[in-house]
């Protein structure tokens, strides 16, 4: 009763083999002219399934590999596209700090909103989101992480750290610039937009693999960051028709240059931590191994964190200039322009570090520099400078 059956299982499983094998069976298991056209069905699924795949891996690796070899559009000189030859024109309103009506709001557009609104295309329309592409996050076939390799990691770091930059100043847009001394509620358009940035970078249309995400498909972090743009867009609209609040204060500017300070200051940390391969111990009184190391070329990983502060200090190169654009009448009253400038040439000079090969070895190393130290040295410059802007502002 059974026979039928096993001899059906038999004939299928033989024709598996001949389909996947690509050769005849044995003449005792029905011969060459019974299995001809199995042999030749398996022949061109197989080479053609295996055609199309290969085709599609190229194609796959080939558009990662396009996209992240280059940043487009990193120019330094992109500031000078965005910002307008003359400073902004106020009001007739004004706002006094501690009695003085030195300090004006204005109604016409933040220089700061349209730097955001030119890095954020910049980032995500001009250029592919790396850090959140499936050939990024699956790594060297799905065994090491690019992050942990010195290859293809550099934009991925690069864009994160200009996200950092930009999140900062969106905080910074609701919490303070955005709103009447704190008092007004927070604008909606700059609170929506903040709460886009602050989205996870890493988020593709499926995370399978993330168990903080759900397996049904969600919006890349591309098309949220993208959708912060229009919001920035009506904010800027609606300043500029008088409809909307930014208060350009000197203790607002205060504010926002100390929350500047401490954000680079965060990243001279990670940087120093990482380029000490060595310190000196003042109880034992000789040097002991350090947090970081001297690796030079051999630290797989000082790339990432020197292409991050990289990308910070690219965007502060063009929102910090934009903040000199909108705080135009605080910093003409108080003469900040000498200071202003030795910032923005730090910041600058910080964000034009491009060496071929990044390496993290001694300070007074020859072959193998430590470029994380001179990264780190260059954003202390520019973050002494807020600080000598802070205390003008005080006095």
């Amino acid at each position: 009763m059974l026979d039928p059956l096993i001899d059906w299982i038999k004939a299928m499983w033989r024709g598996f083999i001949a389909l996947f094998r690509l050769r005849l069976p044995k003449p005792e298991d029905g011969g060459p002219e019974r299995m001809r056209g199995v042999r030749a069905t398996g022949r061109i699924f197989w080479r053609g399934g295996l055609l199309i795949f290969i085709v599609l891996f190229l194609i796959w690796n080939i558009s990662f590999f396009w996209n992240v070899l280059w940043t487009r559009g990193d120019t330094l000189t992109y500031p000078q596209d965005v910002l307008r030859a003359n400073a902004m024109v106020a009001t007739e309103e004004t706002a006094t700090v501690d009695g003085s009506p030195s300090d004006t709001r204005t109604c016409d557009r933040s220089q700061i909103v349209d730097m955001q609104i030119y890095l954020l295309d910049l980032m995500v329309n001009q250029n592919e989101w790396v850090p959140s592409m499936p050939q990024y996050k699956v790594g060297i076939l799905g065994l090491v992480e690019w992050e942990a390799t010195p290859f293809f990691d550099n934009k991925a770091a690069f864009q994160t750290g200009v996200l950092i930059a930009l999140r900062r100043t969106a905080v910074e847009l609701v919490d303070v610039l955005g709103r009447e001394r704190g008092t007004s509620g927070a604008d909606e358009d700059l609170d929506t937009a903040r709460g886009r940035l602050q989205s996870d970078e890493q988020i593709w249309w499926f995370n399978p693999f993330d168990e903080r995400r759900p397996f049904g498909p969600v919006q890349p972090s591309s098309r949220l960051f993208a959708g912060a743009i229009p919001l920035y867009q009506d904010y800027n609209d609606r300043l500029e028709a008088c409809d909307a609040l930014f208060d350009a204060r000197a203790d607002n500017l205060i504010q926002f240059l100390d929350r500047v300070a401490r954000d680079i200051g965060s990243s001279v940390d990670q940087l120093s931590r990482r380029s000490t391969g060595r310190q000196y111990d003042a109880d034992l009184d000789i040097f002991v191994p350090g947090e970081g190391n001297d690796r030079g070329w051999f630290d797989f990983r000082a790339d990432n964190l020197f292409m991050e502060a990289s990308g910070q200090m690219f965007a502060y190169h063009g929102l910090l200039q934009a903040a000199r654009e909108d705080f135009a009448d605080v910093v003409q009253s108080r003469n900040l322009g000498g200071v202003w400038d030795r910032m923005e040439q730090h910041i600058a000079e910080a964000a034009a570090l491009s060496p071929l090969v990044i390496s993290n070895g001694r300070e007074d190393g020859v072959l193998m520099p430590d470029h994380l130290s001179i990264m780190s040295e260059n954003i202390l410059r520019a973050r002494t400078n807020m600080s000598e802007i802070r205390g003008i502002l005080e006095r």
